[in-house]
């Protein structure tokens, strides 16, 4: 071959590899953009998605916790989950949660397995021991405490005490986050809104309905809505002002929300009572609340009824509690006191044998 020929074809083959490299440099390009936007779409769609479920509220949404109970069958396995709020700091080893009393019943149900979950998206943390039911609960709802029938309720005394100790390994160590959360106080008078109140009211609760309704090991998530205070009512028993209330506007809460937790925000987070039921599930869903007025209202009977020097010793703290609008950790923690939790267990165990439901 001459070698200006060759010369000639060797430059044509550079020049044809020149442009195979940026034809291929092009298409790489505007594959990368192309990924990038979806990729930075993506992104922003689930952090809005994040910043919805978990609200950006200083951690007040770590005092909330769901109860998830399984039990096995031959072929599979039923899951049964609820809510439950911290009455003590979420981080220390041992503390007490306040639930419904028709999540807590699942406790004393023997075929059932139960634990505390907490995160987002919900993960095993704390075993659950259960230390008090209202002896009014369980007379009226005796049929229906172990097993899963249905059960109509207007929320009047639905409520319990939890005793939750974090599992070993996942005992967990103070970071800045955990010491700069904001603390709940509790709010136990005063629910009816004022003209000019500036408090904003939401609910904090894990609902499973849906999540649950596609497996029972899928990831379950936190959810907060924006409510509104509607009535508010005595107790149809104990004939108490301001015992229960009705939460308008909810959009999350469904089965599983059952002791979420609802809040009162203006300078401070304030716990003003528990969702039980919904009284109307069509938006906008109207929630029954119990409040923390009529939990102390119970206690304050209970104790009443009871008449030992222990329960004496705590009717007076009780009471100071209910002569006040909001009350700090320092007033409530007496709700951990293991005297007073003692007492109350004994009271509810009793009444479990009283209806047959355990042996002494």
């Amino acid at each position: 071959m001459p070698l200006f020929k060759f010369i000639l074809t060797y430059k044509y083959r550079i020049v044809f590899c020149i442009f195979i490299l940026f034809f291929v440099g092009s298409l790489v390009s505007l594959a990368g953009k192309h990924f990038l936007s979806k990729g930075n779409s993506f992104l922003k769609t689930n952090m809005a998605a994040v910043s919805q479920t978990s609200g950006n509220t200083g951690g007040i949404e770590d005092y909330v916790l769901n109860i998830f109970c399984t039990e096995k069958y031959r072929t599979y396995v039923k899951a049964i989950s609820g809510s439950g709020v911290f009455l003590s700091d979420p981080d220390e080893e041992s503390g007490i949660i306040l639930t419904n009393a028709h999540v807590a019943r699942h406790l004393l149900d023997s075929n059932k397995q139960c634990v505390g979950r907490t995160g987002n998206p919900a993960l095993t943390t704390h075993k659950l021991t259960l230390r008090y039911i209202p002896s009014y609960w369980l007379n009226v709802n005796n049929q229906y405490i172990i097993g899963d029938p249905d059960q109509s309720s207007t929320g009047e005394f639905d409520f319990a005490l939890i005793e939750v100790k974090r599992i070993s390994k996942m005992v967990k160590k103070k970071t800045l986050y955990d010491v700069l959360r904001q603390r709940l106080e509790l709010r136990v008078n005063d629910y009816q809104p004022a003209q000019y109140n500036s408090t904003n009211y939401y609910i904090y609760s894990y609902p499973a309905q849906k999540t649950l309704s596609v497996s029972i090991y899928s990831p379950l998530y936190r959810k907060k809505d924006v409510v509104t205070i509607g009535g508010v009512f005595q107790s149809p028993t104990l004939r108490r002002d301001s015992n229960l209330l009705d939460a308008i506007g909810s959009q999350f809460v469904d089965h599983g929300s059952s002791g979420g937790m609802m809040l009162g925000v203006d300078t401070v987070y304030s716990l003003i009572g528990l969702s039980t039921i919904l009284i109307q599930d069509r938006a906008p869903q109207t929630v029954r609340i119990v409040t923390m007025r009529h939990v102390f209202d119970v206690l304050d009977s209970e104790l009443n009824n009871i008449q030992n020097s222990q329960s004496e010793n705590y009717l007076a703290l009780i009471r100071q509690i209910l002569g006040q609008n909001k009350v700090d950790q320092s007033l409530y923690s007496i709700l951990k006191s293991q005297k007073l939790t003692s007492t109350l267990e004994k009271n509810t165990r009793d009444t479990l044998i009283q209806l047959h439901i355990i042996s002494k």
